[in-house]
């Protein structure tokens, strides 16, 4: 298939998966995405505005196919690591927003351990050092700092798991997130 001119790589194009129920299940790549809309094995429910050609005709690129069978998987629970609440949280400072990369971000405990916090999605945030050790062993309020984002559970589509999108999704997808 040769892609049709536009600015944007035909590569970054991903399709969204929806199972029976529309819920999302993953994302494919444009070319898997076209194979199973021509085969009839999923139900092409929105198109990009861009297309694609082979030498017998014009196909455009599928952003969200259904399968119109049951799937039997369930999605996949987020483990709670480091590396996974440093993508939740976007590699920046959930107190001051100041981006940090590898261990200049540390996990903070919104509540701390040392008087009852969990370690659980909904208590840890990344924060820098300097601000870290100004909160010390305080909840954000005791310690005068405001979270600029609540932590929360995230879902796989939200982190780029099994080959979905990290940040904003498509357009395309939004009605189905």
């Amino acid at each position: 298939m040769v892609p049709s001119n536009c600015p944007m790589t035909l590569e970054s194009y991903r399709a969204l998966l929806l199972d029976r129920a529309y819920r999302p299940v993953r994302a494919v790549s444009w070319r898997r995405a076209v194979l199973l809309g021509l085969s009839g094995r999923v139900d092409v429910l929105e198109h990009y505005a861009r297309q694609v050609r082979t030498p017998s005709r014009t196909v455009p690129l599928p952003a969200v196919v259904r399968v119109p069978h049951w799937s039997h998987r369930t999605p996949a629970a987020v483990a709670l690591t480091r590396r996974n609440v440093l993508l939740r949280d976007g590699h920046l400072c959930s107190y001051c927003g100041s981006p940090g990369h590898g261990r200049e971000l540390t996990i903070d405990h919104v509540v701390p351990r040392s008087r009852g916090g969990r370690t659980a999605w909904d208590n840890v945030v990344t924060a820098c050092g300097p601000c870290n050790r100004d909160k010390g062993d305080r909840t954000p309020d005791e310690a005068g700092m405001r979270l600029l984002a609540l932590p929360a559970y995230p879902t796989a589509l939200q982190l780029g798991r099994r080959g979905m999108v990290v940040g904003d999704p498509p357009p395309e997808w939004r009605a189905y997130l």
